[in-house]
């Protein structure tokens, strides 16, 4: 993770230093979200723990206390993820008019948009959790396993206790604990990063275009779908590679960019009915972790938040394991 980050912050090295450290961080972006705003600067936020909508600005909404600045063993806050983030943005924010008026990337601005659409994904808070849950259930997995070997070899030499098969019988009954887990373990999902930036680097990227639908954004708008493709391959648990995988990207309340595998086609703007925006809108409130983002007030989209008002759960670790529960703070 250092180093891939450490990298993104040397290429979009800015002039002079910020004083100070921001302990407001956000988890979604203000110059991402100052694109659905109004004319006033608003948005509305939906929040599907409260079930409430409320109108903001970017600035007071969707942000953490030092989500991504851990203590390190000094004490002192890891600035790493934070200043490498706000330079990542930075960059982002001068290729959106170039998105937003549909003109072709560079290719060298294509790939610095794709390290942004990827840090999207890692810095999500929907990511953030379920990257812990894994990192919980497979040291459990690896735990178990140390202890079913030292089972064994008590069981071959004769010195097995009733203590050992009790506590065995304990570390296997998944259904009687609950292991909790700091969200910062999460942090890992920025390793990933750079290998999805440079696969989005080599998809094909459009534009679809809402006329008569508002298109919503959320806390975890990066995440990619099934786009086609035989029935018998689900929409969940494929990577971005798979020829079939599509990213929705919104743009704006009217402008999704999309990144397939259909490399006919390239720059091209395309018309998004009503339908497909709805579908679109679907996606987001599906794949959310807690808020909606949209720009007018609409109660269709309250309601399809509340629809998914649970967060979305799309890795699975291959092992079974007790409930865990990601806490923001051991």
């Amino acid at each position: 993770m250092g180093n891939n980050l450490n990298g993104y912050a040397k290429r979009y090295e800015r002039k002079g230093k910020m004083s100070g450290r921001t302990k407001r961080q956000h988890v979604v972006p203000r110059f991402y979200l100052r694109h659905f705003t109004q004319a006033d600067g608003e948005l509305w936020t939906h929040d599907c723990v409260s079930g409430n909508a409320r109108r903001s600005t970017p600035e007071k909404t969707a942000y953490e206390t030092n989500i991504y600045t851990p203590i390190g063993e000094d004490g002192e806050r890891i600035e790493l993820i934070e200043d490498a983030l706000a330079k990542i943005e930075s960059q982002a924010a001068l290729i959106y008019p170039d998105l937003l008026s549909f003109r072709p990337l560079s290719n060298d601005a294509k790939q610095d948009f794709a390290v942004f659409l990827a840090t999207m994904f890692a810095r999500s808070p929907a990511q953030l959790r379920q990257f812990a849950q894994i990192m919980a259930q497979m040291g459990l997995w690896a735990g178990k396993h140390d202890m079913e070997r030292d089972y064994r070899k008590k069981e071959e030499n004769g010195s097995l206790s009733s203590l050992d098969a009790i506590i065995r019988d304990l570390l296997h009954r998944n259904d009687i604990y609950t292991m909790s887990v700091d969200r910062r373990v999460g942090l890992i999902a920025f390793q990933q990063a750079e290998t999805l930036a440079d696969v989005m680097t080599r998809m094909a990227w459009n534009y679809e275009i809402s006329e008569s639908q508002q298109v919503a954004t959320s806390d975890n708008p990066m995440f990619w779908v099934k786009g086609g493709g035989p029935a018998g391959i689900g929409s969940e648990g494929f990577g971005l590679g798979n020829p079939f995988a599509v990213i929705p990207f919104p743009l704006s309340p009217n402008v999704i960019l999309r990144l397939d595998w259909h490399p006919e086609i390239a720059w091209k703007k395309m018309k998004l009915d009503r339908r497909r925006a709805k579908l679109a809108n679907q996606y987001q409130a599906k794949y959310k972790e807690r808020f909606l983002f949209f720009r007018d007030q609409d109660h269709g989209l309250s309601t399809l938040a509340m629809k998914y008002k649970d967060p979305a759960n799309l890795f699975d670790a291959g092992v079974t394991s007790p409930k865990i529960d990601v806490v923001r703070k051991l």
